[in-house]
């Protein structure tokens, strides 16, 4: 058989498929899924643990309340919705005095507009290397700075507000909701600090509940707003609601229920000073009963090796489900040669070889079979390009 034939026989395959769109279409398809399905989630895993590895690096201890060290590490890396215990403010400065670790607290109990309100100090910017695009960070409490993926979704920017979510409509003991002033907002990231608001320690106490701004009251402007005297002072019953907005002029009126030290803290981040240092620190924390210790590499290399054990095995069903596509795939295209005997035997009549017959009829394999891989292969590449937030998100992190 000359080359010319072979290239007839070819051309005439192509033809034959695009005179059955539909047909070829729904074969390709049915090709790229099955190839690219276990591809793509083993893709996914690689990438979710990846991104998931390199934010639990990041941090080298946690520092919380004793309980469960999943939820304290979900909580103070990804900011989840957990509910954590709490430990004093005072630990922060304990921690600085021994000259062993910084220490960045953390207030997880708020949120605003659904996003996570994160109550910390300027030191956790530098250690997570944020910077601010439009505006400035927070120097007051009542100020605020949106992450890059809140400031998009939500349309807001330097100058604007964002008003905090009421914890609940039987909340008596809760906090009122407070009006944020946004004074920055942070570029890409491409971690959970984009989807995060950020404010001061005082700031997340009040939201909580923990202090309020109230109106200057006195027996003269409102008699049925003082509850009682003392050293002189008027004392505001409930009667008088909080501010719900900080302003400048409005800060001196700014009390916590009990000492700074003594209010609340649901995580504090460790950052020791050498290795040395963090094992001696290790060591004086571990003799505290009240405080625990949590290695967030440690702990999420135990959680990924369960996680994504489950995920490989959703890929090797995949994979089964690939090859059971492809041997229906391959009957399909049995079936359909069977049922074009009347075609192949014109052929046959009109002078084609056998050999040219199995050209054309391989050409067709081969066409629906590159579409497929193809589409396949830019499926996997789509995956790839994820950015690493978006993959933790799909894998619901």
């Amino acid at each position: 058989m000359t080359l010319r034939a072979h290239q007839h026989a070819t051309g005439l395959a192509w033809r034959h498929l695009c005179y059955h769109k539909t047909r070829s279409t729904i074969i390709v398809l049915a090709l790229a899924v099955s190839i690219a399905l276990p591809l793509v989630m083993q893709s996914l895993i690689t990438r979710g643990e990846e991104a998931t590895l390199a934010r639990s690096t990041e941090t080298p201890w946690l520092l919380g309340a004793p309980g469960g060290g999943v939820d304290l590490v979900l909580g103070a890396l990804w900011f989840l919705p957990e509910q954590l215990a709490s430990i004093p403010m005072g630990e922060v400065e304990a921690i600085h005095e021994t000259g062993l670790a910084t220490a960045i607290p953390l207030s997880l109990t708020a949120t605003a507009s659904r996003y996570p309100v994160v109550g910390t100090d300027i030191e956790y910017f530098r250690f997570r290397g944020l910077k601010t695009t439009t505006g400035r960070t927070f120097v007051m409490p009542g100020e605020c700075v949106l992450g890059h993926q809140v400031a998009e979704s939500t349309g807001l920017s330097s100058g604007d507000t964002i008003l905090t979510d009421p914890k609940g409509l039987f909340d008596i003991g809760g906090g009122y909701p407070l009006r944020l002033r946004i004074t920055g907002v942070f570029g890409p990231n491409e971690s959970p600090d984009d989807s995060a608001v950020f404010c001061d320690l005082r700031t997340s106490w009040i939201i909580a509940g923990h202090g309020h701004a109230h109106k200057a009251v006195s027996t003269s402007t409102d008699p049925n707003a003082v509850m009682g005297i003392q050293d002189g002072r008027s004392i505001a019953s409930s009667a008088v609601t909080p501010y719900t907005e900080l302003t400048p002029e409005r800060l001196d009126s700014v009390h916590f229920h009990g000492a700074l030290e003594s209010l609340p803290l649901e995580a504090i981040i460790l950052l020791p000073q050498s290795d040395k240092s963090g094992t001696i620190l290790a060591g004086k924390i571990d003799r505290n009963d009240d405080l625990k210790l949590v290695s967030p590499t440690r702990m999420i290399r135990e959680v990924l090796d369960r996680v994504f054990r489950i995920g490989s095995l959703l890929a090797g069903v995949l994979t089964a489900t690939g090859i059971a596509t492809l041997s229906v795939v391959a009957l399909v295209l049995v079936l359909s040669i069977r049922l074009r005997r009347d075609e192949l035997e014109t052929l046959r009549r009109i002078g084609a070889s056998r050999s040219a017959t199995a050209t054309l009829l391989l050409s067709e394999v081969c066409f629906l079979a590159i579409f497929a891989v193809a589409l396949a292969l830019l499926a996997v590449w789509a995956s790839t390009a994820l950015p690493p937030d978006l993959v933790l998100r799909l894998a619901g992190s």
